[in-house]
């Protein structure tokens, strides 16, 4: 298992503060919260075993497909067919993996995702617009509302797309490498509303 690593992979890049026209209207706000990500693969036939031992180390019960669930700090999101992500604010090296390698103990394959993935918090009244603008999912509230997850391709990059609440703020996770094209996209995509990076 790898440590996470000890400053956000956007931090170099990221420039905080406004950008675009402070026109009066609400700007995206993007935030960059530093995750612990871990990948759990159910090993077969031990679906209810993995399901008893989320619940009992977490209060946590392994999300249905298309969809979230949060106890505490700790968010699973589903991502395939027995496969999911869980994420926590970092506390520690490995402290996430560590708490699930030992729970999880032959039940489900767990591998550290804290290096190769990276976090973007979007909120604000018209974030749902702005984000449709490049994913291929439907995003009206009926359909993709408070707890949803999905993987789907978004400015053309593979992405984790999780609906955390109603006002409406989304986070979209990618691969590291590209988030810093990924953050130059949305900024672009988001420029006649402006953005807020917190």
């Amino acid at each position: 298992m790898s440590a996470p690593e000890p400053v956000h992979p956007l931090a170099g890049f990221a420039q905080p503060g406004r950008h675009g026209p402070a026109d009066g209207r609400a700007p995206l706000r993007v935030e960059l919260p530093a995750r612990e990500i871990v990948q759990v693969l159910v090993r077969r036939g031990r679906d209810g075993d993995l399901a008893a031992a989320l619940r009992r180390e977490f209060a946590l019960d392994p999300p249905a497909a298309g969809k979230a669930t949060s106890s505490g700090e700790v968010t699973a999101t589903w991502v395939q067919a027995g496969g999911w992500h869980l994420h926590a604010p970092r506390a520690g090296e490995c402290t996430l993996a560590a708490r699930l390698a030992a729970c999880c103990a032959g039940l489900a394959a767990i591998e550290d995702q804290s290096h190769g993935r990276t976090t973007l918090r979007l909120s604000g009244p018209r974030a749902r617009e702005i984000l449709g603008r490049g994913c291929r999912l439907d995003l009206h509230p009926r359909a993709f509302g408070p707890g949803s997850a999905s993987m789907t391709l978004v400015g053309h990059v593979n992405c984790l797309v999780y609906q955390a609440d109603g006002s409406p703020a989304f986070e979209l996770t990618v691969q590291s490498t590209l988030a810093a094209s990924f953050l130059d996209w949305l900024v672009e995509t988001a420029a006649e509303d402006g953005v807020e990076i917190a």
